[in-house]
């Protein structure tokens, strides 16, 4: 995972999903690794007592200034590094810092990933690079990688070139979907699903504005993980600074995809003709 101190309470309530839902039969020892910034001593310490696992942190080492990005902090990069931050050799887990876990991760961790590089499941509003592209575009809130194939591949490289190279409205999402390009196996809906009434959701991921955190009526699963964190008192301060402008920000939000497009487009446009 990775977040810094705006997902604080984001990473709480993740954390104690994790501790109550991670593994089922107890025969897998579970290593949670979190890259962060400006998250202090005293709230790693805060959060580690949301989880029974032991948390190793990772400072965020940012080389990605020279990436194009058009707005927002640039620390979901490291989702292109994940040798970076982890010892991990065989298999590894990404979890986005607004999803809560209902079920245990073991199929994934168990998973055949035959030739793939990851798995991931499909992007629910498909491409938000291009409406138009027909083509199987991912979501990557929620990884399985295949480490070993991975560091085989060099993808990390990869990646890092692409993101250099092109403006995506997605930052490294759409690094990843176009490097990988029909390069991953496809997970089932639930492991990665922003339907908060599907029941059958393992994973759930909170993919639009606002948060749980931001919100005035958050999610009642995600507050119910919350509620059983160090955390439980911070919530009802964030409610009260609820306001007008929080309300103009929420309507901005549903504007946002719709401008995103043509600016991209845009800019990509004035890079190439730079070149």
């Amino acid at each position: 995972m990775a977040g810094d101190r705006n997902y604080i309470l984001g990473l709480a309530a993740l954390l104690k999903s994790i501790d109550l839902n991670v593994t089922k039969s107890g025969e897998h020892q579970v290593k949670i690794s979190i890259v962060c910034s400006g998250i202090d001593a005293q709230q790693k310490e805060r959060l580690q007592n949301c989880c029974k696992y032991e948390i190793d942190w990772q400072e965020f080492q940012s080389n990605y200034d020279k990436l194009l990005s058009l707005f927002g902090s640039k620390l979901s990069y490291v989702r292109l590094e994940p040798g970076k931050y982890t010892q991990a050799t065989e298999r590894l887990i990404w979890l986005d810092m607004d999803t809560i876990v209902l079920g245990s991760l073991e199929p994934l961790w168990n998973l055949d990933l035959e030739t793939m590089p990851i798995a991931v499941a499909a992007n629910v509003w498909g491409n938000p690079n291009n409406s138009q592209d027909p083509n199987p575009y991912f979501n990557a809130g929620v990884l399985v990688y295949n480490m070993k194939l991975w560091e085989q591949e060099q993808l990390s490289e990869k990646l890092l070139q692409n993101a250099h190279a092109n403006l995506w409205g997605d930052h490294d999402q759409g690094a990843l979907n176009s490097v990988l390009a029909g390069r991953w196996k496809q997970l089932e809906r639930m492991w990665n699903n922003d339907n908060t009434e599907d029941m059958s959701t393992k994973v759930m991921h909170f993919m639009s504005k606002p948060k749980p955190w931001e919100s005035s009526t958050p999610n009642q699963l995600w507050l119910d993980m919350l509620s059983l964190t160090p955390f439980k008192d911070e919530l009802p301060k964030i409610q009260n600074n609820f306001n007008w402008l929080s309300s103009f920000q929420q309507k901005y939000r549903r504007l946002e995809p719709w401008l995103r497009e043509p600016t991209i487009k845009f800019k990509s446009y004035l890079k190439k003709q730079k070149r």
